[in-house]
């Protein structure tokens, strides 16, 4: 069998791809717009594009490469690559994209959830590799996750396990998108911690530099704002901050009762806020948990930054070809 592996990290904005090597070393790159409001054939071009530049870089031909590995937006069917109606590709319904990419690039594809690729990237090379099970935490607009257990992504047979934004984490919270209400991620997401902030101010009383930053206009005020005044020593801003971290603790205590997990990984922007985040979130989370379990649990920052996707999307595609043709 081949040695390279090809990973693609496909976003509404950018399409990222790298080729990576059995051991781990990422031997190529390639990052171009996605050009998702051209439609379907636009952003599966860019895609082809992507792939060959990034062997071009790695000095390797298509025919080099063992299987490809394809992060998406959810929702979809892991397991036959059917991307179903991703928001951020307008225009995508039921879209066969292991099966087009394939035949486009005569390469084996596989297609797996965005979140869950980044979280095997995390556990194949980045801060978990040398652990046997972990959660991946993306704290975004929402709060995505991944989950490995001894070794394996836990998918479901649906592919909507380790929806971690989903967890209910208040009674009769705050409504949540996907129709339920106190869902985490509306706590515990930049969007979340948004909301958190504006509802205060709005309550009027406060002394804090986000009302000019923001202009007043509420409806501007965004998570660097937050991380900016935090920095110039803002007291609201921390408190904000380290309240979004009280949330997301509620809910990885809870992770780690379930999973018994060696390691909690957190990953996007926010993170960069450190310990102003993470001191809240392992506070919280170990009060909420079992003390063995909470003790053995880390609560880390994720190491491979952007580029998680694409090499786990490499190393599930890897797992995966390996799986269908056992030697």
């Amino acid at each position: 069998m081949s040695e390279a592996y090809i990973g693609i990290d496909l976003g509404g904005t950018n399409v990222k791809t790298a080729v990576v090597s059995r051991e781990g070393d990422v031997m190529g790159k390639d990052s171009r717009p996605t050009d998702a409001e051209k439609g379907l054939e636009a952003v599966l071009a860019k895609m082809a594009e992507g792939v060959d530049a990034a062997l071009e870089a790695a000095n390797l031909q298509r025919s080099g490469v063992a299987a490809m590995g394809i992060g998406a937006p959810g929702p979809m069917n892991w397991q036959t690559g059917v991307v179903f109606a991703p928001p951020n590709l307008p225009g995508w319904k039921d879209v066969p994209l292991a099966k087009l990419m394939r035949e486009r690039l005569n390469i084996p594809a596989y297609v797996d959830n965005d979140a869950n690729v980044a979280c095997y990237g995390e556990f194949w090379l980045g801060v978990g590799k040398n652990v046997e099970s972990m959660v991946l935490l993306t704290l975004g607009t929402g709060v995505g996750g991944g989950i490995v257990v001894l070794g394996q992504l836990l998918r479901g047979p649906d592919g909507t396990a380790a929806e971690i934004g989903h967890l209910c984490v208040r009674r009769d919270g705050r409504q949540c998108n996907c129709g339920a209400k106190g869902c985490l991620e509306q706590y515990a997401s930049v969007s979340g911690m948004l909301r958190t902030a504006k509802k205060r101010i709005q309550q009027g009383g406060l002394d804090t530099v986000l009302t000019q930053m923001c202009g007043g206009d509420l409806d501007k005020l965004t998570g660097k704002m937050i991380s900016d005044a935090v920095e110039q020593g803002d007291t609201f801003a921390r408190w904000v901050m380290e309240e979004t971290g009280r949330w997301l603790g509620i809910g990885i205590g809870s992770l780690i009762n379930l999973l018994n997990p060696e390691m909690v990984v957190l990953a996007g922007g926010m993170i960069n806020a450190g310990d102003v985040l993470f001191a809240p979130v392992r506070e919280t989370a170990r009060a909420q948990c079992f003390d063995v379990p909470g003790k053995r649990a880390e609560i880390v920052p994720a190491g491979l930054g952007g580029d998680a996707g694409v090499i786990g999307a490499a190393g599930c595609a890897l797992v995966r070809a390996e799986q269908a043709n056992p030697q």
